[in-house]
């Protein structure tokens, strides 16, 4: 007789759920962004690389929103607003050059260098009739130069509130050709190009010389472009213009201005009865703009890049030292802070006033975003050492 069925079956132990540790450091971290004694307490006993992760994080993360500010700019940036009628004066500019059979076209120099020629058609001749004489300390050099004027009507009032109506021809507009000039000049110590050296002119100009000089213009040169529009009636104030600069050398070859007239960015033809065929024509300038701004945008990004990460590592590393300086006093009780210490509790401050500046700099305007680190990271560290690394803290440690 089979005695299975008074076997027993064996119990089925269920396996106990091993408990996973905290990760205490990342608590510890998170703690950090808001107690300046858990950041105190952890910057102290952690390793000395948790300390320079932290710091490499909070500056990269500080100078996000430089890196995208100028990420987000364009050649064009500055034909996107009011022209104040520049726009008539580029269309008319462009077709003086085909009036006049002018090219001003990007060719390939031997040496592999993109640079503006006019070919041989006479721009200076024909087209820039107009002189400006640039001149410094060794080299004078005349600068011909188109320009574009109109009556315009202006209105002025006396102290008896009487108004007066004068029509004046008001010149709204110079295209500066250098390309031709082999001359270069000194500025400073530095050797500058002609379209370099009169760009920086203009913007100098004081007195008679600003008030017959100064308007919105375009600077066509061999290995630069600079365009500046101002606003008529600030033209005694040089920072307000609109200003673009590019390099010829990020342009393509065959490009011609002349044609800016005849067909719009797509290569389709326009005609000059069409509805928008100004702007169809600054579209063509904004393109231009856009391309010869690729070198300089490059340039700006890694400048602007690199000038605040070296602001912001060097406020920070001033962060660890006031924290070693405010506990040497022999009544505090954390004078036994060693310098490197100090140092490491400077990099664990460090990324909530990084965090602020990433947040605050993308809705705050541009000119805020400079202040918004300083001042995190200034009212952090008056907070620690007032409430957490004063000799009054000992009794609440």
């Amino acid at each position: 007789m089979s005695t299975n069925k008074f076997k027993q079956k064996p119990k089925q132990v269920k396996a106990e759920r091993v408990k996973k540790e905290p990760n205490l450091r990342f608590r510890g971290f998170l703690a950090s962004l808001f107690k300046n004694k858990a950041a105190y307490d952890h910057g102290r006993k952690e390793k000395w690389w948790v300390a320079t992760l932290l710091f490499i994080f909070s500056i990269i993360i500080a100078i996000i929103p430089a890196m995208v500010m100028v990420s987000k700019t364009s050649g064009s940036d500055n034909l996107k607003g009011s022209l104040y009628h520049t726009d008539i004066a580029l269309t008319k500019f462009v077709e003086t050059l085909d009036t006049n059979n002018v090219d001003l076209k990007v060719i390939e120099e031997a040496s592999g260098k993109k640079v503006f020629s006019d070919n041989g058609t006479g721009f200076t001749t024909t087209v820039g009739t107009k002189i400006y004489t640039l001149t410094s300390d060794s080299v004078t050099s005349d600068i011909p130069y188109y320009s574009y004027s109109e009556v315009k009507t202006i209105a002025t009032r006396d102290e008896n509130d009487v108004v007066t109506y004068t029509d004046v021809n008001f010149e709204y507009l110079r295209v500066y050709y250098t390309a031709h000039l082999d001359t270069t000049y000194l500025n400073g110590n530095v050797i500058t190009e002609p379209e370099v050296f009169l760009a920086n002119r203009l913007l100098n100009l004081t007195g008679e010389d600003a008030k017959n000089n100064v308007t919105s213009h375009l600077i066509i040169g061999k290995t630069a472009l600079y365009m500046r529009l101002y606003n008529p009636n600030k033209l005694n104030e040089p920072n307000s213009a609109l200003t673009f600069d590019g390099r010829t050398n990020s342009l393509e070859v065959g490009l011609n201005i002349r044609d800016f007239g005849k067909v719009d960015v797509d290569g389709k033809p326009i005609l000059k009865t069409d509805m928008d065929y100004a702007d169809k024509v600054v579209a063509n300038f904004a393109k231009m703009q856009d391309a010869a701004y690729t070198e300089v945008k490059t340039q700006r990004f890694w400048i602007s890049t690199g000038m605040y990460a070296i602001i912001f590592t060097g406020i920070g590393l001033v962060m660890g030292l006031v924290i070693f300086v405010a506990t040497r006093g022999k009544m505090n009780p954390n004078r036994d802070l060693k310098f490197f210490e100090a140092m490491k509790v400077g990099a664990w401050l460090l990324p909530t006033p990084a965090l602020l500046t990433l947040i605050l700099g993308f809705i705050l305007p541009e000119s805020f975003f400079q202040t918004i680190f300083v001042m995190a990271l200034g009212m952090r560290s008056v907070w620690l050492t007032m409430r957490t690394l004063g000799p009054q803290a000992q009794d609440n440690r």
